[in-house]
This record gives C-alpha cells, sequence and structure tokens, in this order.
C-alpha cells in the first residue's frame, strides 16, 4: 500500500517533467527487447506443496526520455510482458494454467555515469492481464499495483545513427487477485523481477 500511495505522488509531477517541450531535439523515443525472470505469484500447501510461477517473458518497452541539464534525465517507460504461467508440485511435475500479460508505466530520473554507464529509478503502475478467466485470475486480473523499479545501463561503443544500451533492470510490486482474496489469501505477495534488455535509441537533432 505504501509504494503504490508513492507511486501516485510522484506520477504526477513527473509527468509533467518529462511533457515535450518546444525546443527541438529534446525529447528522444526509445524502444527496447528483452526477457524477464519472474518470481513466484502464489505458494501454497493443500495436500502436497504447491508453487505458481510465470514462465522468463519476452518483454517489450517504449520509452520517452529528455535531458533535465547536467547528467541528468527523465523518462516515461511503457513495459509490456506476457509468459505462460504454470502449476509446478514438490514431485517435479507442472501443468499450464493458461497465458498472462503485464503492462506497467513508469516515470522517473536517469543518471549519466562514468565510462558509458547509466542509472535509472522510476516509481509507477502494472496491471495484470489474463488471457482467460481461470484459476487465480477467475475474477480478474485485479486493481493496478504499485511499482518500484531500478536499471543500469550500459552504452555500447558503436557508431549508428542510434545508440544501443544493454540494460539490466529490476523491479518489484504487490500482486493479488480477487480470486485469491476470495481464498483467503489476505495479503498481497511481493513479486521480484528481473529483466535484460538492448535499448536502441534515436539521436537527438541539435
Amino acid at each position: 500500500m505504501l509504494l503504490r500511495r508513492s507511486a501516485i505522488v510522484l506520477l504526477i509531477p513527473a509527468l509533467g517533467v518529462v511533457a515535450p517541450r518546444p525546443a527541438t531535439g529534446q525529447l528522444a523515443v526509445e524502444v527496447a527487447a528483452g526477457v524477464r525472470y519472474s518470481t513466484v505469484l502464489v505458494r501454497d500447501s493443500i495436500v502436497t506443496p504447491f508453487a505458481v510461477r510465470p514462465a522468463v517473458a519476452p518483454t517489450l518497452a517504449i520509452t520517452l526520455a529528455t535531458p533535465l541539464g547536467g547528467n541528468w534525465g527523465a523518462h516515461v517507460t511503457l513495459d509490456f510482458s506476457t509468459s505462460e504461467i504454470r502449476r509446478h508440485d514438490a514431485d517435479g511435475s507442472s501443468a499450464a494454467l493458461g497465458r498472462v500479460s503485464t503492462a506497467a508505466l513508469t516515470v522517473g530520473l536517469e543518471r549519466q555515469l562514468a565510462a558509458r554507464f547509466s542509472a535509472r529509478v522510476g516509481v509507477g503502475g502494472l496491471t495484470y492481464i489474463p488471457s482467460e478467466k481461470i484459476g487465480i485470475f477467475r475474477l480478474g486480473g485485479g486493481s493496478i499495483a504499485g511499482l518500484g523499479a531500478l536499471a543500469i545501463g550500459h552504452a555500447l561503443p558503436v557508431s549508428t545513427r542510434f545508440g544501443f544500451v544493454v540494460e539490466a533492470r529490476y523491479d518489484v510490486h504487490g500482486f493479488t487477485t480477487p480470486a485469491l482474496r476470495d481464498e483467503g489469501f489476505t495479503s498481497a505477495r511481493t513479486m521480484h523481477r528481473v529483466a535484460l534488455t538492448v535499448r536502441a535509441r534515436g539521436l537527438r537533432t541539435r
């Protein structure tokens, strides 16, 4: 709940910071693609222990970025992932439980570091979009969850009209659904996600 409130408080002023400016060359569009690993969605023991987790997922992100002066910048990112979720039982067996996608919007700051490295931090919201209403998503994907994100990037020394950055991104949010609350899971489970992406950024005109 605290993370969600922080995201709402910071979201409004940050959107004003990264809005397009009248001067040309101040806004860059970035596209990133890669893979994401997520921790367990649900862990319980009815007769035997089991866990429900998403498979490693492809991820795509689109970012609008603008400089703020010095080595600082601001950005807004829309991130999308989709993967199959499976139930894993203690005996090693597993069963597919359908497909779920996530969409996240974050706003934040970027700091250019030494040796082509950069760091980004952001806050925002994330929603789960199930392909069908079954299992833990039988009553829908639930409300938007507050999200915190941190990323470290390294610019590749390639000479093209685009700048390429290899980036490792970590984010955290609370996961629950109406079906889980209906089954007695009163607290949201902390979800950790790690993504490795390659980001392409159009060079600004001066």
